[in-house]
Protein backbone atom coordinates (compact mmCIF):
# COMPACT_ATOMS: atom_id res chain seq x y z
CA UNK A 1 0.00 0.00 0.00
CA UNK A 2 2.79 2.43 0.87
CA UNK A 3 4.51 1.70 -2.46
CA UNK A 4 1.31 2.56 -4.35
CA UNK A 5 0.82 5.73 -2.29
CA UNK A 6 4.42 6.84 -2.91
CA UNK A 7 3.97 6.36 -6.65
CA UNK A 8 0.81 8.50 -6.64
CA UNK A 9 2.56 11.21 -4.63
CA UNK A 10 5.56 11.28 -6.97
CA UNK A 11 3.11 12.00 -9.77
CA UNK A 12 0.91 14.51 -7.94
CA UNK A 13 2.42 16.35 -4.99
CA UNK A 14 4.67 18.86 -6.74
CA UNK A 15 1.78 20.23 -8.74
CA UNK A 16 0.17 21.49 -5.53
CA UNK A 17 3.18 23.68 -4.86
CA UNK A 18 3.42 24.80 -8.47
CA UNK A 19 -0.22 25.85 -8.38
CA UNK A 20 0.11 28.43 -5.66
CA UNK A 21 1.05 31.32 -7.98
CA UNK A 22 2.39 32.20 -11.36
CA UNK A 23 1.18 30.83 -14.68
CA UNK A 24 -0.33 27.80 -12.99
CA UNK A 25 -2.67 30.19 -11.21
CA UNK A 26 -3.86 31.94 -14.35
CA UNK A 27 -6.90 34.12 -13.90
CA UNK A 28 -5.85 35.66 -10.60
CA UNK A 29 -5.51 39.46 -10.22
CA UNK A 30 -2.08 40.86 -11.16
CA UNK A 31 0.38 41.13 -8.32
CA UNK A 32 1.34 44.55 -6.93
CA UNK A 33 4.85 45.82 -7.58
CA UNK A 34 5.64 45.32 -3.90
CA UNK A 35 3.68 44.30 -0.79
CA UNK A 36 4.18 43.85 2.93
CA UNK A 37 1.86 42.18 5.46
CA UNK A 38 1.87 41.36 9.14
CA UNK A 39 -0.33 39.25 11.40
CA UNK A 40 -0.72 38.27 15.05
CA UNK A 41 -2.95 35.61 16.60
CA UNK A 42 -3.49 33.86 19.92
CA UNK A 43 -4.75 30.29 20.25
CA UNK A 44 -6.04 29.36 23.69
CA UNK A 45 -5.72 25.63 23.11
CA UNK A 46 -5.79 23.31 26.09
CA UNK A 47 -2.33 21.84 26.88
CA UNK A 48 -0.53 24.04 24.32
CA UNK A 49 -1.65 27.70 24.07
CA UNK A 50 0.21 29.49 21.30
CA UNK A 51 0.96 33.00 20.05
CA UNK A 52 1.77 33.51 16.37
CA UNK A 53 3.30 36.57 14.71
CA UNK A 54 4.45 36.96 11.12
CA UNK A 55 5.94 39.54 8.77
CA UNK A 56 5.99 38.92 5.00
CA UNK A 57 7.15 40.93 2.04
CA UNK A 58 7.53 40.65 -1.73
CA UNK A 59 8.86 42.91 -4.47
CA UNK A 60 9.30 42.87 -8.23
CA UNK A 61 12.90 42.82 -9.48
CA UNK A 62 12.30 43.58 -13.14
CA UNK A 63 12.81 41.14 -15.99
CA UNK A 64 15.57 39.02 -17.51
CA UNK A 65 15.49 36.82 -20.64
CA UNK A 66 11.77 37.53 -20.97
CA UNK A 67 10.99 36.34 -17.42
CA UNK A 68 9.50 38.53 -14.69
CA UNK A 69 11.54 38.28 -11.48
CA UNK A 70 10.22 38.62 -7.93
CA UNK A 71 11.80 38.16 -4.51
CA UNK A 72 10.06 37.54 -1.21
CA UNK A 73 10.68 36.69 2.40
CA UNK A 74 8.94 35.72 5.63
CA UNK A 75 9.81 35.80 9.30
CA UNK A 76 7.32 34.23 11.71
CA UNK A 77 7.32 33.00 15.29
CA UNK A 78 5.34 30.40 17.23
CA UNK A 79 5.53 30.81 21.00
CA UNK A 80 3.83 28.26 23.25
CA UNK A 81 3.23 27.56 26.91
CA UNK A 82 4.50 24.54 28.78
CA UNK A 83 3.82 21.80 26.24
CA UNK A 84 6.00 18.89 27.33
CA UNK A 85 8.92 18.53 24.93
CA UNK A 86 7.43 21.03 22.43
CA UNK A 87 9.83 24.04 22.27
CA UNK A 88 8.57 27.29 23.78
CA UNK A 89 9.82 29.32 20.80
CA UNK A 90 9.99 28.26 17.15
CA UNK A 91 10.58 30.40 14.07
CA UNK A 92 9.98 30.31 10.34
CA UNK A 93 12.49 32.10 8.13
CA UNK A 94 12.11 31.94 4.36
CA UNK A 95 13.58 33.54 1.26
CA UNK A 96 12.31 32.90 -2.26
CA UNK A 97 12.99 33.99 -5.82
CA UNK A 98 10.59 33.43 -8.73
CA UNK A 99 10.99 33.81 -12.47
CA UNK A 100 7.94 33.46 -14.72
CA UNK A 101 6.23 34.28 -17.99
CA UNK A 102 2.90 33.22 -19.47
CA UNK A 103 3.82 29.54 -19.75
CA UNK A 104 6.74 28.95 -17.38
CA UNK A 105 7.41 29.40 -13.67
CA UNK A 106 10.47 28.63 -11.58
CA UNK A 107 10.50 29.24 -7.82
CA UNK A 108 13.58 28.69 -5.67
CA UNK A 109 13.12 28.61 -1.88
CA UNK A 110 15.42 28.64 1.12
CA UNK A 111 13.49 27.88 4.32
CA UNK A 112 14.37 27.19 7.92
CA UNK A 113 11.65 26.29 10.45
CA UNK A 114 13.53 25.87 13.71
CA UNK A 115 14.29 27.25 17.15
CA UNK A 116 17.59 28.43 15.60
CA UNK A 117 16.88 29.19 11.90
CA UNK A 118 19.73 28.42 9.48
CA UNK A 119 21.78 26.97 12.34
CA UNK A 120 23.19 24.35 9.95
CA UNK A 121 22.21 22.37 6.86
CA UNK A 122 20.20 20.03 9.13
CA UNK A 123 17.85 22.95 9.96
CA UNK A 124 17.59 24.28 6.40
CA UNK A 125 15.36 23.31 3.47
CA UNK A 126 16.54 24.14 -0.04
CA UNK A 127 14.12 23.45 -2.83
CA UNK A 128 12.60 24.51 -6.12
CA UNK A 129 9.40 24.14 -8.14
CA UNK A 130 9.38 24.27 -11.93
CA UNK A 131 6.16 24.25 -13.97
CA UNK A 132 5.45 24.78 -17.67
CA UNK A 133 2.23 24.76 -19.68
CA UNK A 134 2.82 22.47 -22.65
CA UNK A 135 -0.73 22.33 -24.05
CA UNK A 136 -3.52 24.91 -23.86
CA UNK A 137 -6.79 25.05 -25.80
CA UNK A 138 -9.40 27.51 -24.63
CA UNK A 139 -10.19 26.83 -20.97
CA UNK A 140 -8.17 23.58 -20.90
CA UNK A 141 -4.44 23.27 -20.22
CA UNK A 142 -1.88 20.62 -19.30
CA UNK A 143 1.25 21.34 -17.25
CA UNK A 144 4.40 19.42 -16.47
CA UNK A 145 7.19 20.18 -14.05
CA UNK A 146 9.63 19.13 -11.37
CA UNK A 147 9.76 19.60 -7.60
CA UNK A 148 12.75 19.22 -5.29
CA UNK A 149 13.16 19.69 -1.55
CA UNK A 150 15.89 18.62 0.85
CA UNK A 151 13.39 18.52 3.74
CA UNK A 152 10.09 17.38 2.24
CA UNK A 153 7.82 15.60 4.73
CA UNK A 154 8.36 12.45 2.64
CA UNK A 155 10.75 11.37 -0.15
CA UNK A 156 13.33 13.89 0.95
CA UNK A 157 15.94 15.09 -1.56
CA UNK A 158 14.22 13.14 -4.35
CA UNK A 159 13.30 15.14 -7.50
CA UNK A 160 9.62 14.50 -8.25
CA UNK A 161 8.20 15.04 -11.76
CA UNK A 162 4.52 15.78 -12.29
CA UNK A 163 1.81 16.33 -14.88
CA UNK A 164 -1.47 18.04 -14.01
CA UNK A 165 -4.61 19.47 -15.66
CA UNK A 166 -5.95 23.04 -15.37
CA UNK A 167 -9.38 24.41 -16.30
CA UNK A 168 -10.11 28.15 -16.17
CA UNK A 169 -13.26 30.11 -17.06
CA UNK A 170 -14.61 33.49 -15.98
CA UNK A 171 -16.17 32.03 -12.82
CA UNK A 172 -14.24 28.78 -12.23
CA UNK A 173 -10.59 27.94 -11.61
CA UNK A 174 -9.72 24.26 -11.21
CA UNK A 175 -6.32 22.58 -10.97
CA UNK A 176 -6.84 18.83 -10.59
CA UNK A 177 -6.96 17.77 -7.81
CA UNK A 178 -5.37 20.50 -5.73
CA UNK A 179 -7.23 23.79 -6.15
CA UNK A 180 -10.76 24.87 -7.02
CA UNK A 181 -12.41 28.29 -6.84
CA UNK A 182 -15.95 29.03 -7.97
CA UNK A 183 -17.45 32.52 -8.22
CA UNK A 184 -20.98 31.43 -7.39
CA UNK A 185 -22.42 34.94 -7.69
CA UNK A 186 -21.25 38.52 -7.77
CA UNK A 187 -20.87 38.54 -3.98
CA UNK A 188 -20.14 34.89 -3.08
CA UNK A 189 -17.18 32.64 -3.91
CA UNK A 190 -16.31 29.11 -2.75
CA UNK A 191 -12.83 27.58 -2.66
CA UNK A 192 -11.14 24.30 -1.80
CA UNK A 193 -7.52 23.16 -1.72
CA UNK A 194 -5.87 19.81 -1.11
CA UNK A 195 -2.34 19.01 0.02
CA UNK A 196 -1.38 15.34 -0.10
CA UNK A 197 -1.71 13.13 1.71
CA UNK A 198 -4.60 14.14 3.95
CA UNK A 199 -4.59 17.91 4.44
CA UNK A 200 -7.15 20.35 3.03
CA UNK A 201 -8.87 23.74 3.34
CA UNK A 202 -12.45 24.73 2.50
CA UNK A 203 -13.70 28.29 2.39
CA UNK A 204 -16.52 30.59 1.44
CA UNK A 205 -16.27 34.37 0.94
CA UNK A 206 -18.96 37.04 0.89
CA UNK A 207 -18.18 40.49 -0.59
CA UNK A 208 -21.33 42.63 -0.36
CA UNK A 209 -19.41 45.82 -1.23
CA UNK A 210 -16.01 46.31 -2.90
CA UNK A 211 -14.26 47.40 0.31
CA UNK A 212 -15.46 44.62 2.66
CA UNK A 213 -14.97 40.86 2.58
CA UNK A 214 -16.06 38.16 5.04
CA UNK A 215 -14.50 34.69 4.79
CA UNK A 216 -15.40 31.49 6.59
CA UNK A 217 -12.75 28.78 6.21
CA UNK A 218 -11.55 25.63 7.88
CA UNK A 219 -9.43 22.54 7.39
CA UNK A 220 -6.46 20.54 8.61
CA UNK A 221 -2.76 21.26 8.23
CA UNK A 222 0.71 20.03 9.12
CA UNK A 223 3.77 22.10 10.07
CA UNK A 224 7.31 20.72 10.10
CA UNK A 225 10.03 22.11 12.38
CA UNK A 226 13.71 21.18 12.67
CA UNK A 227 14.89 22.02 16.22
CA UNK A 228 18.66 22.49 16.36
CA UNK A 229 19.11 20.27 19.41
CA UNK A 230 17.18 17.24 18.23
CA UNK A 231 19.18 14.03 18.80
CA UNK A 232 18.40 12.48 15.36
CA UNK A 233 18.99 14.96 12.54
CA UNK A 234 17.03 12.83 10.09
CA UNK A 235 13.84 13.38 12.11
CA UNK A 236 11.62 16.44 12.44
CA UNK A 237 9.00 17.83 14.82
CA UNK A 238 5.49 17.79 13.33
CA UNK A 239 2.57 19.94 14.50
CA UNK A 240 -0.84 18.82 13.15
CA UNK A 241 -4.02 20.82 13.79
CA UNK A 242 -7.55 21.36 12.51
CA UNK A 243 -9.37 24.68 12.75
CA UNK A 244 -12.25 26.84 11.56
CA UNK A 245 -12.25 30.65 11.48
CA UNK A 246 -14.30 33.69 10.47
CA UNK A 247 -12.24 36.49 8.90
CA UNK A 248 -13.63 39.96 8.17
CA UNK A 249 -11.40 42.19 6.03
CA UNK A 250 -11.74 45.93 5.35
CA UNK A 251 -10.00 47.77 2.51
CA UNK A 252 -9.31 51.30 3.72
CA UNK A 253 -7.84 52.24 0.34
CA UNK A 254 -6.58 50.58 -2.84
CA UNK A 255 -3.33 49.87 -0.98
CA UNK A 256 -4.21 49.24 2.69
CA UNK A 257 -6.22 46.30 4.08
CA UNK A 258 -7.01 45.47 7.70
CA UNK A 259 -8.30 42.11 8.89
CA UNK A 260 -9.40 40.23 11.98
CA UNK A 261 -9.98 36.58 12.85
CA UNK A 262 -12.18 34.68 15.27
CA UNK A 263 -11.96 30.92 15.28
CA UNK A 264 -11.69 27.58 16.99
CA UNK A 265 -8.80 25.12 16.94
CA UNK A 266 -9.90 21.53 17.37
CA UNK A 267 -7.89 18.84 19.13
CA UNK A 268 -4.55 18.19 17.45
CA UNK A 269 -1.24 16.38 17.96
CA UNK A 270 2.49 16.89 17.77
CA UNK A 271 5.07 14.17 17.25
CA UNK A 272 8.56 13.43 15.94
CA UNK A 273 9.54 11.19 13.05
CA UNK A 274 11.26 10.86 9.69
CA UNK A 275 8.06 11.60 7.74
CA UNK A 276 4.47 12.78 8.17
CA UNK A 277 3.29 9.22 8.96
CA UNK A 278 6.15 8.22 11.28
CA UNK A 279 4.76 8.93 14.75
CA UNK A 280 7.11 8.97 17.75
CA UNK A 281 6.30 10.54 21.14
CA UNK A 282 2.83 11.44 19.88
CA UNK A 283 1.22 14.01 22.19
CA UNK A 284 -2.39 15.24 22.07
CA UNK A 285 -3.32 18.93 22.06
CA UNK A 286 -6.65 20.12 23.43
CA UNK A 287 -9.12 22.39 21.64
CA UNK A 288 -9.63 26.10 22.20
CA UNK A 289 -10.66 29.48 20.71
CA UNK A 290 -8.40 31.71 18.63
CA UNK A 291 -8.32 35.38 17.67
CA UNK A 292 -6.07 37.52 15.53
CA UNK A 293 -5.39 40.75 13.63
CA UNK A 294 -3.67 41.39 10.29
CA UNK A 295 -2.68 44.25 8.00
CA UNK A 296 -1.39 44.39 4.42
CA UNK A 297 -0.08 47.22 2.26
CA UNK A 298 0.54 47.21 -1.51
CA UNK A 299 3.02 49.63 -3.02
Amino acid sequence: MKIILAAVLIFLLPAAAAAQSGPAAAGRPPKPRASVSTSYSYISAQDLPARRAALRGETALGSAAGLELRAGGELASLRTGDGGYFPRALYKAALNLTAEDKDTRLAVQLNSNSDHPFHSAAETDLGFNFARTFSERGAHAWLFGLNYSTRRTFARALPLPFITYRYVTKDLYFLFPFLARWQASREISISASYQPVKYFRLGGAWRPVPFFNLTLEGGTGLEQYLPAGRPRKGEALYYETSSVSLKPELSLSRRLRLGAELGWQFSGVYFTGKAYDDHHAKTAIGAGPSAGLSAAYNF
